[in-house]
């Protein structure tokens, strides 16, 4: 994609951020992320995840998530959890 291409961000929206296409994926703002894909949460959450592999890319200064390889992070976070059953009690032997 050339810069001819790309459409001019609009100056009177007063943000800049737009998502990136790269090859097999798209970049977007740190903020659209959170908000989008991790329920709303805090940037703050965000950051705390970053230490646990969440991916992330600073383009001019801006923190920029790839969306598809950021879904596929929080898919293998998932994680099954264990039915509960509780064991009969055996009489004692006398």
């Amino acid at each position: 994609m050339s810069l001819e291409d790309q459409a001019p961000a609009s100056v009177d929206s007063g943000s800049f951020n737009r998502h990136i296409e790269i090859p097999g994926d798209v970049l977007i703002p740190d903020a659209d992320f959170c908000r989008d894909v991790l329920n709303d949460c805090a940037r703050r959450t965000a950051k705390r995840y970053e230490a646990e592999g969440l991916p992330f890319v600073m383009v001019a200064g801006k923190k920029f998530r790839p969306l598809n390889a950021g879904r596929e992070w929080l898919a293998a976070r998932i994680q099954a959890q264990v039915a509960y059953r509780p064991q009969r009690r055996r009489r004692a032997s006398t």
